[in-house]
């Protein structure tokens, strides 16, 4: 080895930092959080990790190493959180790159909160590539913290300067209601102007005024959900000069207007949200109207017999004009003239995350409505239900492997692991089940994990299980979706010849509400188990 390549080699840091627990607590719930031996592995030596989802504390990240006294009760009591226990290996001592303090920098929270949300959906791994990815997903998390909390790689008048901008924005947090300006704030930190912007902004990824007007809109929706009190009296109390530049702010962040906010925490917001209903009711809400397809009907297994519907396929959203709607709420997926159809009838919210992951979008759909313990709660009582499920089919089903098909009356689809789509995350991700490999080619949809079967290919599925569902998009006659199961082909199966073939409702699986995923876990265990 040359001179060169030693020093390459010497890189490699000597101190690693290993995952030995993710948990997750919902309000009122009791985390063992004392500097004691603690549950499922933990040690006295043992890192741990809060971050606080809700509550007071929102947006917060604690940091507990082991031997100090550190209690954070008081910092959790009635929030939701994430607690990450880890530990080190290694010869050498703890790297500086782990903060030595207690409270540590976490913006912005949001990718926070999406890291957090895809280790925990790693919870429970157990095949070797699953666990090499919950181990990457950890240190891809200590990273963020590594770079938000950097202190011995930087600069020291740098990082006396960041501790000045956050004692600024605790500052903020203290007196919202006061008249603060950004040279007040630099003024407050002894940096320059043009400094201390962008300072804050490497902290919070917002600029001064926009992270003031949040914390004072945030202040706003507990006033607007917990008492009557009027519009005026709310934003004076915020810290807004008159209640028009309130209300219009509010707008601008929340999605809709102050009274509306204070209706929907009440439940009487009349809401249209086509194909989102699944987030709703989750929410305790219930629209005005709901989503009906042609082909594939309305989404039954939510229970909304009782609400209109509408032909959501048609692409004209006029008709919604006489259910009299204060919001309607969309997906990013539809053409301009049918936003602009929405907003000549009423306030309209486009929703740009991805539908795919169905957790950052409760969590945005639950704060528009001033309901993110509602949110909360249901991820933690859907992952509850998931690890319960996995942890059973996984001593059931040993190796036998399993495969979806959406069948149709001109195409076969089989969706495999890989694929980001509604189906695999719950059967292959969350329950854990052993995917059958593809036997198609690649999709027309052009999508990972998905793959068209001809009939004769269907020869080569030889899973041992078989769920499918009956997709009408393409039957010109009644029932002309089913004419496969009288093929030859479709008989000589081994899953079919075995009777392990299990159909499954259409729109609860393609759906990815946390409502549909629910009932794909009771479809899978009800087979299954």
């Amino acid at each position: 080895m040359d001179i060169e390549e030693g020093k390459q080699a010497g890189t490699a840091p000597s101190v690693q930092y290993v995952l030995r627990s993710i948990r997750f607590f919902v309000v009122g719930e009791q985390g063992e959080t004392g500097d004691s031996d603690g549950v499922d592995g933990d040690d006295k030596e043992d890192f741990d990790l809060f971050f606080i989802m809700n509550g007071t504390g929102q947006g917060k990240c604690y940091l507990q190493r082991p031997g100090r006294p550190f209690s954070i009760e008081q910092q959790v009591i009635n929030c939701s959180y994430y607690r990450i226990c880890f530990t080190t290996i290694g010869d050498g001592e703890v790297s500086s790159l782990l903060p030595d303090k207690h409270e540590l920098s976490c913006a912005p929270f949001a990718k926070a909160m999406e890291l957090l949300d895809e280790l925990y959906g790693l919870d429970g791994a157990t095949d070797e590539l699953e666990l090499f990815q919950r181990f990457v997903k950890f240190q891809e998390l200590l990273l963020f913290l590594f770079h938000q909390n950097a202190s011995a790689t930087e600069d020291k008048g740098m990082d006396i300067e960041h501790h000045r901008v956050e004692l600024s924005i605790r500052h903020i947090h203290e007196y919202y209601r006061e008249l603060l300006t950004v040279e007040d704030l630099a003024s407050l930190a002894g940096i320059d102007r043009w400094k201390y912007t962008r300072l804050f902004k490497e902290i919070t990824g917002q600029v001064p005024l926009q992270y003031l007007n949040e914390v004072r809109i945030s202040q706003a929706k507990k006033w607007l959900a917990s008492a009557d009190d009027r519009l005026l009296d709310i934003a004076l109390n915020a810290g807004f000069n008159n209640e028009y530049y309130f209300s219009r702010r509010f707008k601008q962040t929340v999605g809709i207007s102050p009274g509306q906010y204070r209706r929907s925490r009440k439940g009487e917001l009349r809401v249209v949200a086509p194909y989102l209903e699944d987030f709703l009711v989750a929410l305790d809400m219930q629209p005005i109207a709901q989503y009906r397809h042609e082909k594939w009907g309305k989404q039954d297994y939510l229970g909304l017999n009782h609400i209109p519907t509408f032909d959501e396929n048609s692409g004209n959203f006029d008709e919604l004009s006489c259910y009299k709607p204060d919001l309607i709420l969309l997906v990013d997926r539809y053409e301009k003239q049918q936003y602009s159809q929405c907003r000549r009838i009423s306030n309209t919210c486009i929703l740009r995350e991805p539908t795919t992951n169905w957790r950052t979008l409760l969590r945005t759909v639950a704060d528009y409505f001033g309901r993110m313990e509602l949110a909360e709660n249901a991820i933690a009582n859907y992952a509850f239900k998931a690890r319960n499920a996995s942890h059973t089919l996984n001593k059931l089903m040993k190796d036998e492997t399993v495969a979806f098909l959406r069948i149709s009356a001109d195409q076969i689809i089989q969706y495999t692991e890989e694929a980001q789509g509604f189906v695999s995350t719950v059967l292959y991700g969350d329950a854990g089940l052993r995917s059958h490999a593809a036997v198609g080619i690649t999709s027309e949809l052009n999508k990972p994990g998905m793959f068209n079967l001809s009939v004769e290919e269907l020869s080569a599925l030889n899973a041992d299980h078989l769920f499918i569902t009956f997709d009408k998009w393409h039957s010109q006659a009644e029932g002309k979706e089913r004419a496969l199961l009288e093929q030859p082909e479709w008989r000589d199966l081994p899953a079919v010849r075995n009777n392990r073939v299990y159909e499954v409702d259409f729109l609860t699986w393609m759906n990815n509400g946390v409502i549909s995923n629910g009932k794909k876990i009771d479809d899978i265990l009800r087979s299954l188990a």
